[in-house]
């Protein structure tokens, strides 16, 4: 006699094979369609698909205007000058590891 954890594997292993033909199906018939284009090579399908790019090379930009621009810092870094040496910093370590 079959327990029900048997009957739930069986109807779980018929639900996902019947659910996987349909999609083989649907997906046999989707793809039967006449405007189809089979595409030879990768890099022909690029070279045809974008317009070629072209510098002018007699326009000169002269000036940038930055007037709507939000300054947001007075200085990209902070510069901090320490007159330690190697000694100092290896006498500093010392007296932390006492």
């Amino acid at each position: 006699m079959l327990s029900i954890n048997d009957i739930v594997i069986f109807i779980l292993l018929l639900l996902n094979i019947v659910c996987f033909s349909i999609g083989y199906l649907l997906g046999k018939s989707g793809t039967n369609s006449t405007e189809h284009k089979n595409i030879k090579s990768f890099f022909d399908q690029e070279k045809n698909s974008k317009p070629k790019i072209e510098i002018d090379t007699s326009k000169v930009v002269t000036k940038i205007n930055t007037d709507g621009m939000e300054k947001k810092y007075n200085s990209l870094g902070e510069t901090k000058i320490t007159t330690d040496n190697v000694q100092s910093s290896v006498n500093k370590l010392k007296n932390l590891k006492q």
